[in-house]
């Protein structure tokens, strides 16, 4: 006759996930469950403007936030839902560029389609105007 390990074997795989992980581990959770969003990103350049390209599908536009402050570029998410079985989930993201000398922040303007956010950041164009000084 073979030994009955089976039970055994549950019991010492459940102390052990019990003992790295918690006992609230493998229930199912009633309070708050907090989602840290993550979101891929793509940064192009031409002469005339920066692109900011934010992967971000199924999201509503009225939750994002574009903002310039202290020469920096915030793009950012927060969203609050409560499911059927009343738990409640937050989701959101921050990210943001230091923004260079030769951006026109005033233009800046943002595209939400298809599941991606596009920030367009207008260059301003340097002075061109060559002064010739004389040496004495």
């Amino acid at each position: 006759m073979y030994p009955v390990l089976s039970n055994n074997l549950l019991l010492k795989q459940r102390n052990l996930i019990d003992t790295l992980f918690g006992e609230d581990f493998l229930s199912t959770p009633t309070s708050a469950v907090i989602d840290d969003y993550s979101v891929r990103t793509n940064v192009s350049t031409t002469d005339e403007e920066y692109r900011i390209d934010i992967v971000a599908p199924g999201l509503d536009k009225s939750d994002m936030s574009v903002k310039v402050e202290n020469s920096q570029l915030y793009v950012s998410y927060d969203n609050e839902n409560t499911d059927k079985s009343e738990r409640v989930y937050y989701r959101s993201f921050t990210r943001y560029w230091k923004l260079p000398v030769d951006v026109d922040a005033a233009s800046i303007r943002a595209d939400y389609n298809q599941g991606i956010l596009s920030v367009f950041v207008p260059r301003e164009t340097p002075a061109t105007n060559t002064i010739e000084i004389d040496i004495k």
